[in-house]
């Protein structure tokens, strides 16, 4: 189990450190400017305008990486991870009912996505800034 969260953690971080570099560059700079000329100090900078507004813009890509990583737990399945599909392996090894459990199978992935891109969306929603965007 230990090595399944270790490989998945550095193969979603990966992409994730790369999402947050690009919304940290996607800030304008007219923003920066102007935080330069309230006379925010650097670390004010990027502590009030900077990392909210690159949080915001990194939103949608970082929500469809970590479905896509949802999607890839499954990947565990290969180093025998008692993950749902190990487990479901289980059963079709006992029984003939490959049919039902690959239904259960999809059925579950399926409900684990939607709830976790509705919750995800919500929070882009509610974040969303007048003038960025839509």
């Amino acid at each position: 189990f230990a090595w399944a969260v270790i490989a998945l953690g550095i193969f979603g971080g990966a992409f994730n450190v790369e999402i947050f570099r690009a919304g940290i560059e996607a800030v304008p700079d007219s923003t920066l400017e102007a935080a330069e000329s309230l006379c925010f100090s650097r670390f004010q900078t990027y502590l009030y305008i900077t990392l909210p507004l690159a949080f915001r813009i990194s939103l949608p890509a970082l929500t469809n990486n970590l479905v896509s990583l949802a999607k890839t737990t499954s990947l565990a399945y290969i180093i025998t991870v008692p993950e749902m599909t190990y487990v479901l392996n289980q059963v079709w090894s006992d029984n003939l009912n490959v049919p039902e459990m690959m239904l259960v199978l999809f059925g579950f992935y399926i409900v684990v996505v939607t709830l976790l891109a509705a919750g995800l969306h919500a929070v882009e929603r509610r974040l969303m800034l007048p003038g960025y965007g839509r």
